[in-house]
């Protein structure tokens, strides 16, 4: 179970995603939030 838990955690956080612009998951996820945070305001 917790090598799962690190898979996911690698994967989530610093592995990069070619489809996203070469930016991890999380780094995609916070760069949109802020982007809509943007929009609202």
């Amino acid at each position: 179970m917790e090598e799962v838990i690190d898979w996911m955690t690698f994967y989530n956080h610093r592995r990069i995603q070619s489809t996203l612009g070469y930016v991890s998951l999380m780094q995609f996820e916070r760069s949109w939030l802020a982007a809509q945070r943007m929009k609202a305001a």
